[in-house]
């Protein structure tokens, strides 16, 4: 795809759908069209999945929504879960990188020095980052959380995007105090708050800014400084 959506672009578009099939539920003509399986949470998993994963570079956000959609709509796929988690410890790490490289046009050096890719599932922990020119990354948190500390770094000019995904987990991002940073999460029975200690005094630099994006979708997140 040419141009990748941001995250809460497609919740909007998951939303609309919804909507609207259960408004067609009510007249009589689409009710013999419309299967009642769509009216299944597992069918809103799916496809919340499918449109993750073609829409938007949360690749993993999508893949467990669809999975969990799917195992539940199907229980007898379930062993397919080992196959999944043993195909993606053998070939996720490279080929991440690889896919990243092609569709970004991103060396897979600078990637790896001014890029933050943070996943965490079921579990979490604490990444320290640095970097001397960071230009933002992704962060997904999902049925766990994790904090990442970039007081190491310094920004890079222009807009940087850091995006974040957090679904049933949380996320704590630390910066700087000097960062001038946007946050525009969009909380789904979940939320994001911006808790840094700013110094009326503090002068920042417009010419460098962090735009913090993404989703909270039954979880949250925070951004911090440390003093």
């Amino acid at each position: 795809m040419a141009r990748e959506l941001h995250s809460r672009v497609i919740v909007g578009i998951m939303l609309v759908l919804i909507g609207l099939l259960f408004f067609l539920q009510n007249y009589e003509p689409f009710q013999e069209f419309i299967p009642d399986f769509v009216y299944q949470w597992q069918f809103f998993f799916i496809l919340f999945g499918v449109l993750f994963y073609f829409l938007s570079n949360n690749k993993i956000a999508g893949i467990v929504f669809f999975s969990i959609g799917l195992f539940n709509l199907f229980p007898q796929l379930w062993p397919l879960v080992f196959i999944l988690i043993g195909i993606y410890i053998l070939f996720g790490h490279s080929n991440k990188g690889f896919f990243y490289q092609r569709k970004n046009n991103i060396s897979s050096s600078e990637k790896e020095q001014n890029y933050l890719e943070q996943v965490s599932i079921f579990g979490g922990g604490t990444k320290i980052f640095s970097s001397n020119n960071f230009k933002g990354g992704n962060i997904i948190s999902i049925f766990g959380g994790s904090e990442v500390s970039l007081i190491g770094c310094k920004l890079a000019d222009g807009e940087n995007v850091l995006e974040t995904t957090s679904i049933f987990g949380g996320t704590t991002i630390i910066v700087p105090n000097d960062w001038n940073v946007v946050t525009d999460v969009l909380p789904i029975f979940g939320g994001f708050s911006d808790k840094r200690r700013k110094d009326p005094n503090q002068v920042y630099d417009q010419n460098k800014t962090l735009i913090i994006k993404g989703v909270a979708i039954f979880g949250g997140g925070e951004v911090k400084s440390i003093f």
